[in-house]
């Protein structure tokens, strides 16, 4: 019970897989796939109109008309833009609400459980995406729609067959996405992996900019943030790693590690990007910033080891949406590293800003 609670209160992939679609540029061919895909369940609701067996009645034919609209709407929306989150989640109830009643007012009860079907499809997107209360959702709805079908072939007189189809749409509504969102989950746990500093469990460079790039597109651009980037640089570590040897030098990497993860919040993003070099961005005021940054300096003083920290700072006011806030990330890096060493060649333990420094 308390592993199934921890799965239930999971958080989704949807961000993850998103930013995974775009940087292996599979995010227009996704939304294709779901227009395709969309397109045909519609369609083929609205080709039900036109058969002698299906839904008969006006009542009927509107929930089925209605059902197929929405359908190809959202298809529509698909084809032009990825959804956010929220607007992923109420399209995928939505994709429910329309299956299982165009489903439930066909006239023939074989038509509808061949159209039960449709779930496995949706079942498979919600795995992807969502967390497993909407999955649960989905197979339910999935599972009790092919059962009401299932119900109405037995009272027409073919029990077995009725059995035999609702134990085949079962299999698929059910096994198709548990293997998604098991396979997800893992992908992304692996993804992870690759963008973690095996030592001080920070994100590595390639971490770095994914998260970076995540704060600017969830910006509030309109409150005028400004986008912080702090490089980071201890001072005399080669020095200690002489003196006191290599593990010590590790436990102040991580202890270093550990001051950062004391400071960040929502908006930052953190990184161990070389051997003795952090990256810390925030997405704040500027005075916000350098009180954080000046925090994070004490702090790293105060390792027992006698280690202090050179630090760059850059930033830059966000006026609108970042068109491309990989290179806008770079050049922040770039002034920031210029600032750094400009504080290291005063001195070290200090903080140096980049407009201050000849560029």
């Amino acid at each position: 019970m308390h592993g199934i609670g921890l799965r239930w209160r999971q958080p989704d992939h949807y961000d993850w897989l998103t930013s995974y679609l775009k940087g292996r540029r599979l995010l227009v061919f996704m939304r294709c796939l779901m227009f395709v895909v969309l397109l045909i369940i519609g369609a083929s609701l609205a080709l039900t109109l036109a058969s002698p067996s299906g839904p008969r009645s006006p009542v009927q034919r509107a929930v089925t008309s209605l059902a197929a609209l929405v359908l190809v709407v959202i298809a529509v929306w698909y084809l032009y833009r990825w959804p956010k989150r929220r607007q992923s989640q109420v399209f995928s109830i939505a994709g429910n609400v329309c299956i299982a009643a165009a489903i439930m007012v066909e006239s023939d009860p074989h038509t509808a459980m061949i159209g039960s079907v449709a779930f496995v499809g949706l079942a498979g997107y919600v795995a992807f995406c969502h967390s497993a209360p909407y999955l649960v959702l989905t197979l339910t709805m999935g599972v009790a729609t092919a059962a009401v079908g299932a119900a109405r072939v037995a009272a027409a007189g073919d029990a077995p067959m009725a059995l035999s189809s609702l134990l085949m749409l079962c299999g698929g509504i059910l096994a198709v996405p548990f293997c998604g969102q098991v396979l997800v989950h893992w992908l992304s746990i692996d993804s992870r992996k690759s963008s973690t500093d095996t030592l001080t469990g920070l994100p590595n460079r390639r971490g770095f900019f994914r998260s970076a790039q995540a704060l600017l597109r969830h910006a509030d651009y309109r409150s005028r943030p400004y986008f912080t980037v702090a490089m980071i640089d201890l001072d005399g570590f080669k020095k200690l790693n002489d003196t006191l040897g290599h593990p010590a030098g590790d436990m102040v990497l991580v202890a270093v590690a550990d001051s950062l993860r004391h400071v960040s919040g929502s908006n930052t993003a953190i990184a161990r990007v070389g051997g003795e070099e952090f990256l810390f961005a925030q997405l704040c005021t500027l005075d916000e910033a350098r009180d954080s940054t000046e925090e994070l300096r004490k702090a790293i003083a105060a390792v027992p080891w006698g280690v202090t920290a050179s630090f760059g700072l850059a930033s830059t006011v966000i006026r609108a949406p970042a068109l491309k806030p990989l290179e806008l990330i770079e050049w922040l890096i770039a002034r920031a590293d210029s600032a750094m060493y400009a504080a290291k060649r005063s001195g070290g333990n200090q903080i140096r800003y980049a407009e201050d420094v000849p560029q």
